[in-house]
């Protein structure tokens, strides 16, 4: 238990700690991203505009307007044709006064709804062209001049522009590897001056712009696929454009020479390394309020505060989760990034800020993954630590255990042996008093039937009668000694030793067998003396082995070796009997008691199966034997002797 809770305060602790750090890292890393320069992102947010604008089928359909709109464009074709001198006009806004005003003459003949000059007038040349298109200007109310970006407010007003209806600005942008993506409405740097494709807009349409586009200063175009009805100027001045092309239109004039600079012209984002004139795209962006397909765009700088707590919450979440339910979490996040994204540009004409939302996930996939790397990697130390304590109080235990185990183990050997040592005790006491009185008796009684038979007073057939009695009384006589043998063998007290009584052993189990079971010592030993109470132990172990082959192994032969080895005495007890069964061997008493006895001396015993019979094998330590003795040193002294 104390384990346990130990175990859910280091967890809290550092869930705690997880969510605390991936809260300050995510919070550092909005604020990075917030404060990082835009142009870093930018022409990515570009490109992926624009792959939208080429990708949407339906983007045709979205802008029928493009049927009102006529771009008339000064170009390659008119400065070819046009001529002053036999020079193409270098300075057409200067000194193409007169062709200006005839071409709005031309225009108003055809009917157009209204005329968009999208040429930079607002430098006086000084000469009467100036006042001639100035009148011309004036007596219509459907004219609109696109002022120069470069110099407007900077040079006042001249007779030509205070004659328009009104003065649009020149709202194009076009940073960023020149391609056109940023128009302002209502440039707010430039008193609230209206933007040319608005103005266009408001007087040919006579309707207010929706709401939302006056409270927003800044937008993304869709680009049609399909073009514009185009002409070139000087086909509008030769009169090889139909009225009947121009009626009810919208006509920009514009310039739409690709031999000039590059920066009076765009990358079309449309169609790739193709340049597109800015009155092209001053038609585009009328053709995206005609359709009301403008691309508002949601700034970070507007929800900077619920772009931060979206940082924090990453940065907490991948802070905590392990690391496949991380990967889930931001696949997850992404694809709703990339889903959301997709629903507000196709269905509610708004543009997200995909980059840096999209950093923002690695950014702080990344972070989460340090941070739970590291704190877990230190909370598993912490865990292993508590384990290392938990496992070394474990052992301490179970080492007290085990000591006290051992002390319980030598305690029962200790009582072992003296039950042992008790057990010997008994038997030599019941083997004496056999001998000293039982036997003593059975004595008696023979001699005393002895004495009744030789006398002469019996009858001949009692006599016969008592002689089977002194038969019967031999006979129980020899089993009493067998018994009193088998409970102390007298061998063991005399000075012959343990060898002997094996022999006697053997010789005992033929007699007992009837002969059916030959017996047989082989050993080079003359003597092997041992403690005491060791030795009868040992005695008692063969004692049992024998009586295992006279009562179950249904042999004729039995062997026992005996051999000196390196360090050890081997005794084998060998027959040629029908073997045993692995699992009979723990069922037996005997064996049991052999195994017991044998740890008392520190001997090991071991059944060994064999292919025919069995054979039990004890091994005895060296350092347990007192005395040995080879036969060959005695037969050495006796000849000597001899």
């Amino acid at each position: 238990m104390i384990k346990f809770l130990k175990g859910l305060q280091v967890e809290k602790k550092y869930f705690t700690k997880k969510v605390l750090l991936g809260l300050a890292f995510g919070f550092v890393l909005s604020i990075i991203v917030l404060n990082v320069e835009r142009k870093l992102w930018v022409p990515l947010e570009l490109e992926i505009i624009n792959s939208r604008n080429e990708s949407n089928k339906d983007l045709t359909n979205q802008i029928p307007a493009t049927k009102k709109i006529v771009l008339i464009l000064f170009d390659d074709k008119t400065q070819f044709l046009l001529r002053q001198n036999g020079m193409p006009i270098k300075d057409f806004e200067k000194k193409g006064r007169d062709l200006i005003n005839q071409a709005i003459e031309k225009l108003e003949d055809c009917g157009v709804k209204a005329i968009g000059i999208n040429l930079n007038l607002n430098n006086p040349s000084g000469t009467k062209s100036d006042e001639a298109l100035a009148k011309t200007i004036l007596k219509y109310k459907n004219i609109i001049i696109a002022d120069s970006v470069h110099s407007f407010p900077s040079y006042p007003l001249n007779d030509i522009l205070r004659s328009a209806s009104e003065i649009g600005y020149g709202e194009l942008y076009a940073d960023y590897d020149k391609v056109v993506h940023k128009l302002d409405l209502v440039d707010v740097n430039s008193k609230n001056t209206r933007s040319f494709s608005y103005v266009l807009y408001k007087v040919s349409n006579g309707s207010e712009v929706e709401q939302k586009l006056k409270n927003k200063n800044e937008f993304y175009l869709r680009y049609p696929k399909t073009a514009f009805s185009q002409y070139s100027f000087i086909d509008l001045l030769e009169g090889e454009i139909k009225p009947s092309d121009l009626e009810n239109k919208i006509v920009i004039l514009g310039i739409g020479l690709k031999s000039k600079l590059i920066r009076d012209q765009l990358l079309s984002p449309v169609q790739k390394d193709v340049l597109i004139s800015d009155s092209e795209v001053q038609a585009i962006a009328l053709s995206n309020l005609f359709s009301s397909s403008y691309l508002f765009k949601l700034r970070l700088k507007d929800f900077h505060m619920s772009f931060i707590f979206l940082s924090m919450f990453l940065g907490a979440l991948f802070g905590i989760v392990p690391a496949v339910r991380r990967l889930i979490a931001f696949s997850f996040l992404f694809i709703f990034v990339i889903l959301s994204t997709q629903i507000s540009y196709t269905h509610f004409n708004l543009l997200l800020e995909i980059v840096p939302v999209i950093f923002l996930l690695l950014g702080n996939l990344i972070i989460g993954s340090l941070v739970f790397l590291q704190l877990n990697l230190q909370e598993q130390n912490i865990k292993l630590e508590n384990s290392q304590e938990e496992l070394q109080r474990k052992n301490a235990q179970l080492s007290l255990a085990l000591s006290e185990l051992n002390e319980r183990v030598n305690e029962l050997k200790e009582v072992r042996k003296q039950l042992s040592s008790r057990s010997e005790e008994e038997r030599k006491r019941i083997a004496r008093e056999l001998h000293d009185d039982t036997l003593a008796r059975i004595t008696d009684l023979r001699r005393h039937i002895e004495s009744v038979i030789n006398s002469q007073e019996l009858p001949k057939v009692i006599k016969n009668q008592f002689e089977d009695s002194i038969q019967t009384l031999s006979k129980v006589t020899q089993e009493v000694r067998r018994i009193i043998n088998a409970l102390r063998p007298s061998m063991l007290d005399n000075v012959l030793g343990l060898i002997p009584a094996i022999e006697s052993l053997l010789d005992e189990l033929s007699k007992r067998s009837i002969s059916k079971i030959q017996p047989k010592l082989i050993t080079k030993l003359s003597k092997i003396r041992l403690a005491e109470a060791n030795e009868i132990h040992l005695y008692r172990i063969i004692q049992e082995a024998l009586n295992n082959v006279y009562k179950h192994s249904g042999a004729n032969k039995v062997e026992v070796l005996i051999e000196q080895q390196p360090g050890q005495i081997l005794i084998l007890v060998r027959d040629n009997g029908k073997g045993f069964r692995k699992n009979s061997l723990n069922r037996g008493f005997g064996l049991v008691d052999m195994k017991e006895r044998a740890d008392l001396i520190g001997a090991n015993v071991q059944y060994l199966n064999e292919l025919a019979g069995a054979t039990l094998e004890i091994t005895i330590p060296e350092n347990k034997i007192e005395n040995i003795s080879e036969l060959e040193n005695k037969l050495n002294n006796v000849t000597a002797a001899i």
